[in-house]
């Protein structure tokens, strides 16, 4: 049985890099948004909510497991490009999956935290055409018209990771 951490208080805010260690079958890490910003006293807003939900990203990160999450509040879960267009920014800042309060979220998480098709081939591109250029010597690359090097390919390669896991769990 695997755990996901759900920190709500500030309390656990302060000790969210601990949690994240805590056990290793602890995967995941999350801030609930609502009761976190209730604690606190401020609105559940992304400008309120951006600090402490990138301290739960790098927490998660640095014990090794997935932060989960987004930067926003789930509780209008009928408008669903509003939640589309958090999730997708949440993605970009280093999230990898949310969980749902409502059905309705489920497709939207599903589509945003996995990774497109063409993101999927650049990726592939990419990753190829530095491997061609590391098994010559060279240590960065021209790739689409911007250099690349060591940090943007890893980024690459966990695109590919995840893309192949999810087809691994889902077929396709």
């Amino acid at each position: 049985m695997k755990f996901i951490a759900l920190v709500e208080n500030a309390s656990g805010f302060f000790r969210i890099d601990q949690i994240a260690k805590s056990h290793p079958r602890v995967v995941g890490l999350s801030l609930g948004s609502e009761d976190f910003a209730a604690d606190v006293g401020m609105q559940s807003e992304p400008e309120g909510l951006f600090y402490p939900k990138q301290q739960t990203i790098f927490a998660a990160r640095a014990a090794g497991i997935m932060p989960m999450g987004f930067i926003g509040s789930i509780a209008d879960f009928r408008d669903q490009e509003a939640f589309r267009a958090i999730v997708r920014r949440s993605r970009r800042l280093g999230f990898v999956g949310a969980s749902a309060i409502h059905p309705l979220q489920v497709p939207v998480l599903n589509e945003e935290f996995s990774p497109q098709p063409a993101e999927v081939e650049r990726a592939q591109r990419m990753v190829d055409a530095y491997d061609a250029a590391y098994a010559q010597g060279l240590g960065a690359v021209q790739f689409e018209g911007a250099m690349i090097d060591v940090p943007v390919v890893e980024r690459a390669r966990m695109v590919l990771k995840r893309a192949a896991a999810i087809r691994r769990r889902f077929g396709g």
